[in-house]
């Protein structure tokens, strides 16, 4: 370790406090001897998807032991690698979660590069930038009418009864978590002018429930090429062709605000689960591990 990063770690410790510093170092890879324990019940039939890779899979490992948790069901998960994937993540998700299909970096750019020729701008962003791996190789390699998509950096704290009531009685429908603000990078008067779309506002991608129709690839080609999206924040592309392909479709809407997504120190009390994004990152360790690790370790790791 060089000087310089040794410094690094020593001042995001300092800055992250105690808590998140102990969690990530001492408790983080305990979950890798997590089981899911509901892997004699049927599988269901919606799909959990997964994006991620070599900064955030052991995130995901803790996300979808809180996810089966919580929900007590028995999932069928999709890994799919953002091209950054260590060798020792896929068989740590095989050990958790059995017969967990797992979608290398190689496979899906053969499988969905070639679907999107007829769909030049979709194609050039698919190479441009791994998230659009979630708007484009999950519909496109998915066996499923529905799907849910999970980022690595939620926790389940709580029974998700509205994902839940969406999966039993929500067909046709798109739900997504409710951002902290507007997250689009084009404002909603462009999409309307441009594509006669009215958004639904603060779409945020990291958990969500989706129809695999709604994912419409001439509606993203043209949001692409008639907007001025890939001009602004290419972080944002994904999130927004999702905002633009589920309004268009007018079914579902944004999931309750116990579905939390924030900048605040702690979660709100009654949260059901929590998407740690951006700035409250490293809450991740110091809130959410701390709060679910002597759940989740008992009888595991």
């Amino acid at each position: 370790m060089t000087a310089g990063s040794l410094w690094y770690q020593l001042r995001r410790d300092w800055q992250r406090g105690l808590s998140a510093t102990w969690n990530d170092r001492f408790v983080s890879r305990r979950i890798l001897g997590w089981r899911n324990p509901f892997a004699g019940e049927p599988l269901e039939e919606i799909p959990v998807h997964v994006l991620t890779g070599s900064d955030d899979w052991l995130l995901a490992c803790w996300m979808l032991a809180s996810w089966f948790h919580t929900t007590r069901r028995n999932w069928r998960v999709i890994i799919h690698d953002d091209g950054r994937m260590p060798a020792e993540a896929h068989p740590a998700f095989v050990r958790m979660v059995s017969g967990v299909r797992g979608i290398s970096a190689i496979e899906a750019d053969r499988a969905v590069l070639d679907a999107l020729a007829g769909h030049p701008a979709c194609r050039e962003y698919r190479l441009a930038h791994p998230l659009a791996r979630k708007i484009f190789d999950v519909p496109i390699l998915t066996r499923a009418d529905r799907f849910i998509i999970l980022d690595s950096d939620v926790l389940f704290f709580r029974k998700p009864e509205a994902v839940l009531r969406g999966c039993a009685e929500g067909a046709g429908q798109c739900w997504f978590n409710r951002d902290v603000s507007e997250a689009m990078p084009i404002s909603r008067t462009e999409v309307r002018e441009k594509l006669g779309i009215d958004t639904w506002h603060r779409v945020n991608s990291g958990l969500c429930l989706i129809d695999r129709a709604a994912i419409d690839l001439d509606l993203c080609e043209r949001a692409l090429r008639e907007t001025s999206l890939m001009q602004k924040h290419i972080w944002l592309v994904e999130q927004t062709l999702f905002a633009i392909c589920a309004s268009a479709r007018g079914r579902g809407g944004l999931l309750p605000p116990e579905y939390e997504v924030s900048r605040a120190k702690k979660a709100s009390p009654d949260a059901v689960a929590r998407h740690y994004v951006g700035a409250v990152r490293q809450r991740f360790y110091g809130e959410g591990i701390a709060r679910l690790k002597k759940e989740l370790l008992r009888n595991h790791g």
